[in-house]
């Protein structure tokens, strides 16, 4: 049994694989204060709440390191696990990064391309909406050409609810229609259907700076803020929440 495990910014994702079979998966805050003792509590009141056996083998993408560090300490300490831990130098068997620096990628965004590479198509843009909204383009066989980066809906609203004292939080749903008739319809507006069209925008960018030959690329979305999204993105042919999860079994396969 593997335990895969993507730590963001906002949300730490983890998943339990039987093979290539998910068995369970859950969403947690990420607690950059939680110390390995926790961490050990966390995980054995999730199995147990599924019924499931303790994983033997485990591996961890994440973009905070002090959880990164208190999470394995705590696999090792209580489970006697060794965890792979997930980066730049780590991946370079199996992709090549091609950005002017290649360990400032962040490790889901590396996980998330080894998991686009194995759909059936030549070019790819993936989208990954969390605290970031990251926009990756990759090609076939093993290369991720470049990115782009945007704020992510959430930081988006919370910026601007601070920063207006007048402006009510709203929740981050779509409403009827674009034009809104009062605040928190313009606002949902906005912040919906600007973010689907501002993936519209980008994925038609990405498309011009590639090669004609390959086609429109395959566009795949992920993360929290993507099932709101969905049917709202014209551009976009997949929706696959559980993306880096499944990239982190792919990886745990191939080199584990």
């Amino acid at each position: 049994m593997l335990l895969a495990v993507d730590v963001g910014n906002t949300s730490t994702v983890l998943g339990l694989y039987d093979g290539k079979s998910l068995c369970a998966h859950w969403r947690v805050a990420t607690d950059r204060l939680r110390m390995a003792d926790e961490y050990a509590v966390l995980l054995k009141n999730l199995l147990e709440l599924d019924g499931l056996m303790v994983p033997d083998r485990a591996i961890i993408s994440s973009v905070v390191p002090p959880v990164e560090r208190e999470l394995s300490a705590a696999l090792k300490r209580f489970w006697q696990l060794d965890s792979l831990l997930v980066n730049s130098n780590f991946l370079t068997k199996l992709l090549s990064i091609e950005t002017d620096n290649p360990k400032e990628v962040g490790a889901d965004r590396l996980v998330n391309t080894v998991a686009a590479l194995e759909y059936d198509a030549q070019a790819f843009v993936v989208i990954d909406f969390g605290t970031a909204t990251n926009f990756d383009l990759v090609l076939k066989p093993n290369r991720l050409l470049g990115v782009a980066l945007a704020p992510g809906p959430m930081v988006a609203a919370d910026a601007l609810f601070a920063r207006a004292a007048k402006l009510p939080r709203v929740d981050l749903v779509a409403p009827e229609f674009a034009v809104g008739k009062n605040t928190v319809t313009a606002l949902q507006s906005g912040l919906v259907f600007g973010y689907a069209s501002m993936v519209d925008g980008m994925v038609a960018r990405f498309t011009r700076e590639i090669d004609p030959a390959l086609g429109k690329p395959y566009v795949i979305a992920t993360g929290g803020f993507a099932t709101v999204l969905e049917g709202l993105c014209e551009s976009v042919d997949l929706y696959e929440p559980l993306l880096t999860l499944n990239g982190l079994q792919i990886i745990a396969e191939q080199l584990g």
